[in-house]
């Protein structure tokens, strides 16, 4: 078996727990009587990004020096996306009388995930190839702090569905073009 193969497997196993916990959700966050239109587009944006992000994954099947902070720095994506699953997803997601007081009473918790997430996009290329890089892509990155900043500061409705349409817009675009390849993280 080759290295890579190997790393695949875990990378498949973090992958794969984040979104049996979002799928198995959406049953319970689909009931008309609790579900709540901004929550089920994050769950769909994340649910998007992991395959996204596992789809990526492939750019790094040629890097030759593997060493296991690598291993473990690319095993955070992962990571962070199943934290953002448990705080969408409860482990009792039937429990839930109405997603839009579970999505309020967790979005602090939602947006400075993707907040970490985004810093940690930043840094994944400097720790993998030891390389600075700033391209067009990361203006992207920081334009999307700012609905971070708001979301993390409103509690209105509409603010919030401008800030899952923007991400879902966003998310869609870039898995139909951009990340459509696999090992698209490459190209960037």
């Amino acid at each position: 078996m080759e290295l890579f193969n190997y790393i695949a497997i875990a990378f498949s196993f973090v992958y794969s727990t984040a979104a049996i916990r979002l799928i198995g959700g959406l049953s319970a966050a689909i009931n008309k009587n609790s579900r709540y239109v901004v929550h089920l587009l994050f769950i769909v944006i994340m649910l998007i990004s992991i395959i996204t992000s596992f789809w990526g994954i492939w750019a790094h099947r040629n890097l030759e020096d593997w060493k296991l902070y690598k291993f473990i720095f690319l095993l955070i994506d992962g990571a962070l996306y199943y934290f953002i699953a448990t705080v969408l997803v409860p482990e009792n997601p039937n429990e839930v009388d109405s997603w839009r007081d579970h999505y309020y009473k967790n979005k602090h918790k939602l947006f400075y995930a993707i907040l970490t997430f985004l810093v940690y996009i930043q840094l994944n290329g400097i720790v993998l190839t030891g390389e600075f890089y700033f391209g067009p892509e990361q203006y992207f990155h920081i334009i999307s702090l700012i609905p971070i900043f708001f979301g993390l500061r409103s509690k209105n409705h509409k603010v919030h569905l401008v800030i899952a349409c923007f991400y879902i817009i966003t998310t869609l675009t870039m898995m139909l073009t951009v990340a459509s390849e696999p090992g698209w993280v490459s190209q960037l």
